[in-house]
């Protein structure tokens, strides 16, 4: 990086593949948390879900890996652990926060891609349509397990 590429990353803050390396961090935490959790549910239908929810997070783990990869760049591990949660809807209901504030910024990422590469816009506004339908799924198996929900 030369000295006018680090006086314009001071002046316009972290640069978007920066920013998305972030971003993949978070991701990679997110399934390695659903995996964790699908082991812990009690019931099988709702260990299922998880698994197949963390499994398509995978897969857009793996495409964003593949876009920083191509840029030199590795996902940036969260440094906030988020917290785990005493019973399986805790933990759940954890994994929807996550999983709804990832699609949520994605979604604006992938707007904010459209001028700088078209292409790449495209494909992470997928994966945030992706998150968001998974985010949908999540929230239907955290219902099931609130025993408020059922009234």
């Amino acid at each position: 990086m030369g000295l006018l590429d680090r006086l314009r990353s001071a002046i316009s803050g972290p640069r978007l593949i920066d920013e998305l390396a972030i971003l993949a961090g978070q991701s990679e935490g997110l399934v390695n948390r659903l995996r964790r959790h699908a082991e812990r549910a009690l019931y099988l239908g709702i260990a299922q879900g998880v698994r197949e929810i963390a499994e398509k997070e995978a897969a857009h783990e793996k495409t964003l890996r593949h876009i920083l990869a191509e840029h030199g760049l590795w996902p940036r591990p969260t440094e906030e652990v988020p917290h785990e949660g005493s019973n399986v809807w805790e933990r759940l209901s954890g994994d929807l926060a996550i999983l709804l504030a990832f699609a949520q910024e994605l979604h604006r990422h992938a707007m904010r891609w459209e001028g700088e590469n078209p292409e790449l816009g495209e494909t992470l506004k997928k994966i945030a349509d992706e998150a968001s339908d998974d985010e949908f799924e999540l929230r239907r198996l955290v219902a099931k397990l609130d025993p408020q929900a059922l009234d």
